[in-house]
């Protein structure tokens, strides 16, 4: 318990002090590396990411919708690594017009058809095979969302370019990320990129934190 404190304290102070975070990183200034998809595919078929499922492990999808549905009544949504459609259960109620799920996971995808199948019967959901770090759309969007993946898809830089296109005017990115030095380095390096229209920290009771935000990537 000491040992989570510490972290989470840590963690917290290098939100605002990135020199801070890269002195407790071990592997400071290391590149960040796509990881690779048959681990992830491998992991989801064997159930490890079954308990990302339930409501205490999903408050920061519901408050990442919240904060896309206030600047974007009923918006048109890309979801990178949409897994089975979860995020999309905390964006229904806030009427999204279009949203594109990508996964590449075959069992994934096959069970977010299952899930999400009265809003694909009617066009306004839609599930697609595709790896995240090349996925090609011609739809654009008022945001593109990186749920808890966008840290596994290689330098963000290059991410945010490929889906730029996709972007409408005045659109945005959303990401949620488990609150951890490394994928807070990432988040350092987006901010710089463009304007942060929201920022938040989820804490929960059982130690889990999550950082939410909705970026708006340079023209």
């Amino acid at each position: 318990m000491a040992y989570l404190r510490w972290r989470r304290f840590t963690e917290l102070l290098s939100l605002d002090n990135p020199a801070l975070g890269e002195l407790f990183m071990r592997k400071r200034h290391k590149p960040i590396v796509a990881a690779p998809v048959e681990t992830w595919d491998a992991e989801y078929q064997a159930g490890v990411y079954d308990r990302l499922s339930r409501s205490e492990q999903r408050h920061h999808h519901r408050l990442l919708a919240a904060m896309i549905a206030d600047r974007w009544p009923n918006p048109r949504v890309l979801e990178i690594g949409a897994g089975e459609g979860v995020f999309y259960e905390a964006l229904r109620p806030h009427r999204p017009a279009r949203y594109v799920g990508v996964d590449f996971s075959k069992l994934a995808v096959a069970r977010a058809e299952t899930r999400l199948a009265p809003e694909i019967v009617i066009g306004e959901v839609k599930m697609l095979l595709g790896d995240g770090r090349d996925f090609q759309t011609d739809e654009t969007f008022d945001v593109v969302v990186f749920s808890e993946c966008i840290e596994h898809l290689g330098e963000v830089e290059t991410i945010i370019a490929h889906y730029r296109p996709n972007l409408k005017a005045g659109g945005a990115v959303g990401l949620t990320m488990w609150l951890a030095l490394k994928p807070l380095r990432l988040w350092h390096r987006l901010k710089a990129m463009g304007e942060v229209l929201d920022e938040a920290v989820i804490n929960t009771p059982w130690g889990g934190g999550w950082l939410v935000a909705v970026v708006r990537p340079p023209a």
